[in-house]
């Protein structure tokens, strides 16, 4: 069960703000260090966005983890995350084009989703009530056992024509 996930942006309590608007959760300041916010959910599992500043990353610490300063990295990152919002397609990209913030819906063919490119530096895949049920089926690891040899055979089929 993943409980919550931390990433970097520019202004952290916009991106709280907005993303606690697209999963009807709330927003907090998170005193782990000047600047960041959390947003809760509000369910059963406990689930929560941590949103710290660009310029601060987790360091180890002598006894547990702290936060310090580094550099930015670059405009995008490998950084993504997939998340069940209980708002619309349309509320999404309502949202996203208020905040001028690249929105597009994506078949992934087994399921379907909305890439939010949160401040167009990285991107949450929201998944809609409606395209919840397809992704859960799919992510089941014998379905997605089944789908990746399929993908395999015909990769290799495809390489043997060539």
């Amino acid at each position: 069960m993943l409980h919550h996930i931390s990433f970097p942006a520019s202004d952290p309590y916009r991106v709280a703000r907005v993303l606690a608007e697209l999963t009807n959760g709330q927003y907090f300041e998170f005193p782990v260090t000047p600047g960041a916010y959390m947003v809760n959910f509000s369910d059963a599992h406990g689930s929560a966005l941590e949103i710290i500043p660009a310029d601060r990353v987790w360091l180890p610490g002598a006894d547990e983890v702290e936060v310090g300063s580094a550099e930015p990295t670059g405009r995008c990152s490998g950084f993504h995350v997939a998340i069940s919002v209980p708002v619309s397609r349309e509320r999404i990209e309502e949202v996203g084009a208020r905040e001028g913030w690249l929105v597009r819906a994506c078949d992934r063919g087994p399921f379907q989703l909305i890439e939010l490119w949160v401040e167009n530096r990285f991107m949450i895949e929201m998944l809609t009530s409606a395209m919840t049920s397809a992704y859960l089926s799919f992510m089941k690891p014998e379905t997605y056992g089944s789908w990746l040899q399929e993908v395999q055979r015909s990769d290799v089929a495809l390489h043997a024509h060539h």
